[in-house]
């Protein structure tokens, strides 16, 4: 291609004409970039006040997702007496000693069991999974807010939420915000966490349209988990997952490769008790927690009558009993208080009453397990970010540790993961493993389409993206262009040479350069006279992509000596 500079040859001179040694190069499109949906506890720009909702903001760190979406949702949670008789399956939490009227009208003390679970059927886990997508190596991404943490409000920066009820989450808000990232050109990933929380329609609704929307732009995949996962402890809760699974994407298996189902939820080690206080345990009516610990208070202090009086003062503080509330006919109850302390006292008050009451610490303890129990999907996205920045694309994202994991919920061994990693249908979910000396390892790479000889493995399909999006934001510059020779020389060689920097970095496969790839552009190869007509401009390119070692089989034989 010849280029000429200031040439109007009008004056007599010398004239300099530069020839291009090399066509214009196509340069890769990022691969790493996810899009989460979920909610936020606001959504708004710190620097205008405009609210951010259903739209994409991109951010680099949790430090930019505070700024623009504050904190983790409150969750508080509810102690219930285990059910006499107790139900099958059904483990008490803790058990403690309670107080109870008596017949003479004094009080008796008897030891129950009990269960701890969020007050809220459906915790909000957007900010827990933007953490443990950073912990796993993301970094530049996209959020999307489907709605605040509080029902019917819309607050563009820190809210009081004071006489606020928290919402829930619905399929409608999410889909909604999934149609506003669907218009966002960058994106390689879609993850709702989310949604493994909705009811089996609603799953449905949501998943199905991720892989729509992954199979409409193709340029991104859907990262799912599978629907009930924060309660499937066992193999059969994870068979019954997968069947959910089945019959939720079966109306979408044309899209089945744009998408990856990883399972099972994970205990994480994002939140300690520490970073919890009372505020998690209060409710409206404080008499069954306020019992447990003054109960606790009267067996460890009742022979030091001014440390009780301090230590029942410290439990009306933080869980104040209504004053409309009747009290028992016992000594055991520690009062009313008029209200949380706040700040540096709220601190103080909580210190003290772990310090004082074992059976307070070990519930901020249960509380902060369950907060725990995660979806995987959002350390799975940064699995793929950190294996793209060090392995590239064509790599499996797989045999990789999970960081700030503790252990899968449900442990899978190598004969119960077979039906997961490779069913009838083809639909494998990709298992999360505990294996020793190794941590928690991601142990499977297969999409959804699992019997394709095309599209079984991820980083297939994601190469195919990358291989796809590159060439086709680096053909824009053609669109237009003279349908000639030239133009099909041209292009050409830009895809040749893209794909041979791509083949000499070990994406693809061929001993050499022409066994990895081959394209063609131009008259009579790829196009026809109508078609030059037609303004058509049809290049064809076939590649021959990796493909992992998924089984590795070894053969021993041994030999006698001097045989």
């Amino acid at each position: 291609m010849t280029t000429e500079f200031g040439s109007p040859k009008e004056t007599p001179g010398v004239y300099v004409q530069e020839l291009s040694a090399f066509p214009s190069a196509i340069v890769g499109v990022a691969t790493a970039v996810p899009i989460f949906i979920g909610y936020t506890e606001f959504a708004g720009d710190p620097a205008t006040g405009a609210a951010l909702y259903n739209q994409p903001v991109a951010i680099a760190s949790m430090a930019d997702y505070a700024r623009y979406f504050g904190g983790p949702a409150p969750q508080p949670y509810r102690i219930d007496p285990v059910p006499t008789p107790v139900p099958p399956g059904v483990t008490p939490d803790f058990a403690a000693y309670a107080t109870s009227p008596n017949a003479g009208g004094g009080w008796s003390v008897a030891s129950a069991g009990y269960l701890i679970a969020p007050a809220q059927a459906e915790p909000f886990l957007l900010y827990r999974q933007m953490q443990l997508f950073f912990a796993n190596g993301g970094g530049n991404c996209f959020v999307v807010s489907a709605g605040s943490y509080w029902a019917g409000q819309l607050p563009v920066g820190a809210p009081n939420p004071q006489g606020w009820q928290p919402g829930s989450v619905t399929a409608a808000a999410l889909s909604a915000a999934l149609t506003a990232a669907g218009a966002l050109k960058g994106p390689t990933m879609t993850v709702i966490p989310e949604a493994c929380q909705l009811g089996a329609v609603d799953y449905a609704t949501v998943a199905t349209a991720m892989l729509d929307q992954a199979g409409s732009l193709q340029d991104r995949m859907a990262i799912l988990d599978l629907p009930g996962c924060l309660s499937a402890t066992t193999l059969d809760d994870l068979e019954a997952a997968q069947a959910q699974l089945w019959t939720a994407l079966a109306p979408q298996a044309n899209d089945a490769s744009y998408g990856a189902v990883y399972a099972p939820a994970v205990n994480a080690s994002l939140v300690q008790a520490g970073d919890l206080d009372f505020t998690r345990l209060a409710s409206a009516d404080n008499r069954l927690i306020n019992d447990l610990l003054t109960t606790q208070a009267y067996q460890r202090f009742e022979p030091s009558p001014a440390q009780l009086a301090s230590v029942q003062a410290m439990i009306a503080a933080a869980f104040p009993l209504p004053a409309t509330l009747p009290k028992q006919n016992n000594p055991q109850y520690s009062g009313d208080a008029g209200g949380w302390p706040a700040g540096s006292d709220a601190a103080a008050l909580n210190t003290a009453l772990v310090n004082a009451l074992p059976l307070y610490a070990q519930l901020l303890q249960l509380v902060a397990a369950d907060i725990n129990v995660q979806p995987v999907s959002g350390a799975i996205a940064g699995v793929w970010a950190q294996n793209d920045e060090i392995n590239n694309v064509w790599n499996a994202p797989a045999n990789i540790a999970l960081a700030s994991v503790l252990s899968p919920l449900c442990a899978i061994n190598d004969a119960q993961q077979g039906a997961f990693n490779v069913p009838a249908n083809g639909m494998a979910i990709d298992i999360i493993r505990a294996q020793v000396n190794r941590g928690n390892v991601v142990w499977g790479a297969r999409t959804l389409d699992g019997n394709s000889n095309d599209y079984r493995y991820i980083q297939v399909r994601r190469t195919l993206i990358y291989v796809e999006q590159s060439i086709k934001a680096a053909l824009r510059q053609f669109v237009f262009a003279a349908n000639d020779s030239q133009t099909w020389t041209m292009v050409t060689a830009l895809i040749s040479n893209f794909l041979t920097q791509l083949w000499a970095s070990g994406g693809l496969m061929g001993d050499k350069a022409s066994d990895a790839f081959t394209v063609q552009c131009g008259l009579p190869a790829t196009m026809t006279g109508q078609d030059v007509i037609d303004g058509n401009l049809i290049v064809a390119v076939t590649l021959q992509m990796t493909h992992p070692a998924e089984f590795i089989l070894l053969t021993f034989r041994q030999e006698m000596q001097g045989s």
